[in-house]
């Protein structure tokens, strides 16, 4: 039976009762409705309250005493630290943005300080209307843009010409960051003719490791000139750089030793350059065994400083048949084997005395030095004052250094290396103690390696040519530091030592004590990377996914709209 049915035969008495029941019932909902809606205004009003209250408070705090300008210092250093990116479901967000959400007098002083908003990473931080809120609020200040990876679909194209290019007489700092050769090929047209001004970094990055097919054309760049530009840091591509007054190059690893710049490519790109070169770093991969038929060497008349990778090495590449550093005063050999270690070395002996008479610093970081390495390697660079070593690599050097000190202190003549003021020594692995101390017969006895480098640094001394420091450097520096100043202490030997935790700040997979700007851009670059990698780990369909030759994911995301900050 209904209820319908029920109700219609129910007596007067219950259906008077019934009839006040939803009468009270509807007047408890309106009731019920109106205190909600007085309980949402009551708690209203307590969070106004309490943000005056708080604004009253924050006043007395000592932070809310300092001028908006010195406010504004602390957010532009606030930016400087580099953060993982810990979070699975969405990236960080920028600091900048993080301080402007703080208060309301933060957010007014923050939207007012044009440098906070100066640095734009599209896409990998900023899609369009971040990067937009950040081009209006930088006003006219110097933009530091990174462009990439991700960006070869034609909406991603469109916003890079519309914005980027058309403000490129703002642009300070430029990284060109891709995975693929085809998004270089597709962004380079867009900069191709366009000046730029005011560029004075220009980083560009192609991280594909694949095996190029047939002759890779030239990217031309800025074509219309950059007289600006200073410090360059490419990949191991055909690049066609702008005129411009360069004094820093640095050819980087990628893509990787399947795809080798050619000699003559690799001079193309320094031939332009050669008259104010001052820094050279050459990490990547230069193939080329011999010179072309009557070629001359590329003569960099003001280069100081020269910094090679056993990478540049291994496809026959000759250094110094293939550029000429008269002025160099910084030789640094990083990973050099022991055929190419050998070839350096006799091209140094060889020329001596009209080359490396400036030469003042030598540093070899893990290279494969011969054993039988002889004395004229010293003569031939008497000038030097600073000598850089690797522990357990480079032993028979030090040793070199030891037995002509005691030569020289023997026959009452001038040591080798006479002006030899500061020892580094690198330190990349943790000293192995059982190894160390195997040959020891007193439980007291150094290991050997600090032991050969005290008896250094007392030979130095009696030869009257004292260490005035002895620097400890790498990424196991500490433990050795800590051991070696406790035996100096011992032996009662006074000498100035420091330490520098940190990697070589040409290495790859390092944090740079003073924040270099190209690792930043590596450092962020890979963070999104790892981000996308690990996000795709999680959230793909079951199933293998494609993979990037780099080991990354091929698929692409769909970019969800990012909040202006």
């Amino acid at each position: 039976m209904s209820s319908t049915s029920s109700v219609s035969f129910l007596d007067d008495d219950s259906q008077r009762e019934l009839d006040d029941l939803n009468k009270r019932i509807n007047a408890l909902q309106e009731r019920k409705h109106a205190l909600t809606f007085e309980a949402f205004q009551v708690h209203t009003t307590i969070r106004t309250l309490q943000s005056r209250a708080a604004h009253i408070t924050n006043k007395t705090a000592p932070v809310s005493r300092l001028p908006s300008d010195v406010l504004a210092i602390i957010f532009e250093e606030s930016r400087r630290p580099l953060i993982p990116w810990s979070n699975l479901v969405k990236r960080p967000l920028s600091p900048e943005v993080q301080l402007s959400h703080v208060s309301s007098r933060w957010r007014e002083v923050a939207l007012s300080t044009p440098a906070l908003w100066t640095t734009i990473r599209f896409p990998i931080l900023h899609k369009e209307a971040a990067a937009m809120a950040y081009l209006q609020r930088c006003n006219q200040a110097p933009l530091h843009v990174h462009i990439g990876p991700r960006i070869s679909d034609p909406d991603s194209l469109r916003f890079i010409a519309a914005q980027f290019v058309s403000r490129l007489n703002q642009i300070r700092e430029l990284t060109f960051d891709t995975d693929e050769r085809q998004e270089l090929c597709a962004l380079f047209p867009l900069f191709a003719d366009a000046p730029a001004s005011t560029l004075r970094r220009l980083k560009i990055c192609c991280n594909d490791t694949r095996g190029a097919s047939g002759v890779v054309p030239r990217l031309d760049i800025f074509k219309a000139g950059a007289p600006l530009l200073s410090d360059i840091r490419l990949s191991a591509l055909t690049v066609g750089l702008p005129q411009c007054s360069a004094t820093t190059l640095h050819l980087e690893p990628q893509p990787g030793p399947g795809n080798p710049l050619s000699r003559l490519a690799f001079l193309d790109i320094l031939a332009p350059l050669s008259a104010t070169l001052t820094i050279l770093h050459l990490k990547g991969f230069i193939s080329g065994f011999h010179q072309e038929p009557g070629s001359a060497p590329v003569e960099l008349p003001a280069l100081k400083e020269l910094l090679v990778y056993g990478n540049t090495l291994n496809h026959g590449f000759n250094v110094f048949r293939n550029i000429s550093t008269p002025a160099i005063t910084t030789l640094s050999l990083v990973n050099v084997r022991r055929q190419g270690l050998s070839s350096i070395h006799k091209f140094i002996t060889r020329t001596s005395p009209e080359h490396f008479q400036h030469l003042r610093t030598l540093r070899y970081i893990n290279c494969d030095i011969d054993d039988d390495l002889d004395v004229y390697l010293p003569h031939a660079t008497s000038a030097l004052t600073e000598l850089a070593v690797s522990v357990k690599h480079h032993t028979h050097l030090l040793r070199l250094l030891l037995n002509s000190d005691r030569q020289a202190a023997l026959h009452g003549v001038p040591p080798l290396w006479r002006n030899l003021h500061t020892l580094t020594l690198h330190v990349s692995k943790p000293l192995d103690r059982e190894r160390e101390d195997v040959d020891s017969d007193e439980e007291d006895d150094p290991p050997p390696t600090m032991g050969l480098l005290l008896e250094v640094v007392q030979e130095r001394r009696a030869v009257g040519r004292p260490l005035d420091l002895l620097r400890i450097e790498g990424p196991h520096a500490r433990s050795f530091y800590e051991e070696f100043t406790t035996l100096l202490v011992k032996t009662h030997e006074e000498l100035h030592t420091e330490l520098f935790s940190a990697s070589l700040p040409s290495s790859i997979d390092v944090q740079d004590s003073e924040m270099d700007w190209a690792f930043v851009a590596y450092y962020i670059g890979n963070q999104y990377r790892l981000f996308m990698f690990k996000k795709h780990q999680q959230f793909a369909p079951h199933g293998t996914p494609a993979m990037h030759p780099r080991g990354l994911p091929v698929m692409a995301y769909p970019s969800t709209h990012a909040q202006v900050p």
